[in-house]
């Protein structure tokens, strides 16, 4: 059977999908899991450590955002064409924006806050009235970030569960139908 060009083009936008997606994930891993416990590990002032961590994170919430925003607007057209295993995708991809965005704008700038509010006080932020609540955002700021990982390699998983189907004699041939892998 030959190659239908849209079905082709779509398991190019497909593969596309999932690489941009794992490249995501893995840039959020190694910023969660490697760079941030580096600076603390390294820099003996825990407050510079923090404030370098801080401007990264925010960094890498423009980058979920534009990232997100992309892999929604490709999952909703895989959806449009018919590709259902997206519309899973999908929900996860808005989940994961409005949790960039509750830590990018709400979160995060808060504990900026708290931060300048001690250091204008004197004291690093854990040694100031502020540590208990600065310590709340910091549990829930991570809490985000795992669910976000957590939702972003689910997102991954569940992009590349499809395979090449034939409509006609039910054989896995290069260009038939795509349908998800169960």
């Amino acid at each position: 059977m030959a190659i239908n060009p849209s079905q082709s083009r779509t398991l190019k936008n497909m593969q596309l999908f999932t690489i941009l997606a794992s490249l995501w994930i893995g840039g959020l891993i190694g910023i969660g899991f490697l760079v941030a416990p580096t600076l603390f590990i390294y820099l003996t002032d825990k407050q510079v450590a923090g404030m370098i961590a801080g401007e990264i994170f925010k960094n890498a919430n423009f980058l979920n955002c534009l990232m997100g925003i992309c892999l929604l607007i490709m999952s909703n057209a895989f959806v449009k064409h018919g590709y259902r295993h997206f519309v899973l995708i999908r929900w996860l991809l808005l989940v994961l924006l409005i949790l960039t965005g509750l830590a990018a704008l709400i979160i995060q700038p808060w504990m900026h806050e708290l931060r300048e509010m001690a250091l204008a006080g004197g004291a690093p932020v854990m040694q100031s009235p502020w540590a208990t609540e600065f310590s709340r955002l910091h549990s829930v700021s991570n809490t985000i970030f795992i669910v976000e990982i957590i939702f972003g390699l689910w997102i991954c998983w569940r992009s590349c569960r499809f395979t090449v189907t034939s409509e006609t004699s039910g054989s896995k041939m290069p260009g038939a139908s795509l349908g998800r892998q169960d």
